[in-house]
């Protein structure tokens, strides 16, 4: 995943699609690109570490309680959870 400004994106208050809770028990959200729109892909956020990333998924239908597609925070990096 390619890691993002997380103070520039939040500047730019992206719409958020949904907020998941990931294997790990982290909270992210998974937003549009405020400029992009749907043309980028879904963007993860972990506001606790202040922390985004594209996910290269351009739909949130593969994440869900459970999935390998997850986005987790680890080692400084947002990553999906069949990565780690």
């Amino acid at each position: 995943m390619q890691k993002l400004n997380y103070s520039k994106l939040m500047a730019a208050k992206p719409t958020v699609y949904e907020t998941i809770v990931n294997q790990l028990g982290q909270t992210i959200e998974l937003c549009e690109h405020p400029t992009e729109g749907d043309l980028y892909p879904v963007i993860a956020v972990y506001h606790k570490e202040k922390a985004a990333a594209n996910t290269d998924f351009f739909d949130t239908e593969d994440f869900h309680e459970g999935s390998d597609y997850n986005p987790c925070f680890k080692d400084g990096e947002i990553k999906c959870f069949f990565e780690l």
